[in-house]
């Protein structure tokens, strides 16, 4: 499974606001912190973030939780300092 930057900015935004808690999150409140040409690849990379069980659906919400894998990658990721813009 390759994440792609989006993809890692993502799971790292979730990790800010639960805190590493399993806590659900809404879908605007993931969207509106993306840019406005971003939001709609936002909404197609949290469908594919649960396919691949790195967040969990609410059954009967818009809202997402980091799985216990999607936990575990987003503190990787922080931990190894991703690249989420480059400097020029």
């Amino acid at each position: 499974m390759k994440l792609t930057e989006l993809d890692k900015t993502i799971l790292l935004a979730f990790l800010v606001l639960t805190k590493g808690k399993e806590i659900y999150v809404d879908e605007p409140s993931i969207v509106l912190k993306f840019r406005m040409r971003q939001r709609p690849m936002v909404r197609r990379r949290l469908k594919r973030l649960v396919r691949e069980r790195l967040l969990l659906k609410h059954p009967k919400e818009r809202s997402y939780r980091l799985s216990k894998i999607g936990l575990k990658e987003a503190l990787k990721i922080l931990h190894e300092g991703a690249k989420l813009w480059t400097i020029r």
